[in-house]
């Protein structure tokens, strides 16, 4: 043989080996693509089918917003008489604030009074006491005094002192009269009433 004749072998073999080697190929390109087109068309179903079941909701949605709308213009006035609400509820603190300012400054002066006339029905009682006293002939001031009284020496103290908060009201006295014999050491009794 000659070596012509060998080469046209050799390239009859290599092109039957092409040929098998494209058929081969093209046969498993139609599976892969008759694969390819099952996926896509079950995708396609299956979107298909969630737009469908998409459907309902989305209605049942615009419905929703549709029912909305009216509730969302009401809510803009609802809005507005809250704001106005809040603003009497700061008044009304505004105005309770200045009641009780006024309540501590009526306080104050009864405190005040009251002291007052603390001392002055001391002041009295010790007076009586003190006539009381001399018209029988015993000791002066100091025996009249009455018991818990202060002297006039810490009474001046007491004034030029800064009054101090009272956290407790101070027991009420009262003055209990007796007859007054020559023989009696009693001239009058003061009481605390707790």
């Amino acid at each position: 043989m000659d070596y012509l004749q060998i080469a046209v072998l050799v390239l009859v073999v290599i092109a039957v080996w092409a040929v098998v080697e494209i058929a081969l190929t093209m046969r498993s390109a139609r599976r892969d693509i008759s694969k390819l087109t099952a996926s896509a068309t079950e995708a396609i179903s299956t979107v298909t089918e969630v737009v469908e079941q998409a459907q309902p909701v989305v209605a049942k949605l615009d419905g929703i917003a549709d029912e909305l709308e009216p509730a969302s213009k009401r809510l803009v006035p609802l809005i507005e008489e809250a704001e106005a609400a809040a603003g009497s509820v700061d008044d009304a603190f505004k105005s309770l604030n200045g009641v009780l300012e006024d309540v501590s400054t009526v306080s104050g002066t009864a405190s005040s009074v009251t002291d007052a006339v603390n001392r002055a029905a001391e002041s009295a009682v010790s007076g009586v006491a003190s006539v009381v006293s001399r018209l029988k002939g015993g000791p002066s001031h100091e025996a009249a005094r009455l018991e818990g009284a202060p002297r006039a020496q810490d009474q001046e103290r007491a004034d030029e002192a800064p009054a101090p908060q009272r956290e407790e009201s101070a027991p009420t006295r009262y003055v209990e009269y007796t007859t007054v014999s020559a023989g009696s050491a009693d001239e009058a009794r003061v009481t605390e009433e707790l």
